[in-house]
């Protein structure tokens, strides 16, 4: 049963906890495809260059950060601005116990609100568990990219995956909002909303 539970937009005194979570996903695993870990510096400069635009989500038990999940650019040139790629780490002690299905509710709620149109998910196989995490959010498969990363000593196959939030039926009449043009209310009653989902789920 989990106590002093939250999801929260993550804020600059986040920035070790992050990377202690993120850290073995580099060093142990092929899930992210970054071979190098970095810097201080240089991790707490992405996290806010993100935040800028795109939710950055963490999610909190007893004030120790558990998991956190955000969105961030498909591609840099203008023509991708209404869609966005969604990644999400958890403390692996805390795996299928609810926390990445709450992290998701909030991020994608509050990438709806903004008027983003694609999400996507690019998965390096095998990763059932994420896969499945994606399909219950109605994510579907687009394609695999076969040997597509090198990592750990042998080519990896990614599978990405997309939502579509909005049919692109016309010529939209504004790029997505910045996380600072979101009223609050949008914000925090999505958190709000996934906060009592973990804690109910437990």
């Amino acid at each position: 049963m989990f106590g002093n539970v939250e999801i929260r937009m993550a804020d600059a005194t986040d920035c070790n906890a992050v990377m202690d979570i993120y850290r073995p996903y580099v060093t142990d695993t092929a899930i992210t495809f970054a071979n190098v870990m970095p810097t201080e510096e240089a991790f707490r400069a992405r996290m806010e260059r993100v935040a800028r635009r795109f939710p950055y989500l963490v999610c909190t038990i007893e004030d120790q950060v558990v998991g956190f999940a955000f969105a961030a650019e498909e591609r840099p040139h203008d023509a991708y601005q209404w869609n966005a790629e969604l990644s999400i780490y958890l403390d692996p002690r805390f795996h299928r116990r609810g926390v990445a299905t709450a992290l998701y509710n909030a991020l994608i709620s509050i990438l709806k609100a903004q008027g983003f149109y694609n999400l996507y998910a690019v998965i390096a196989l095998p990763n059932d568990a994420s896969i499945a995490l994606h399909r219950h959010f109605g994510f579907e498969e687009a394609f695999v990219n076969d040997r597509s990363g090198f990592k750990m000593g042998q080519w990896r196959d990614t599978i990405w995956m997309r939502l579509r939030l909005k049919q692109p039926c016309r010529t939209p009449e504004r790029p997505p909002k910045l996380i600072e043009e979101l009223a609050l209310n949008e914000l925090t009653t999505a958190c709000a909303m996934a906060t009592a989902l973990l804690s109910g789920a437990q």
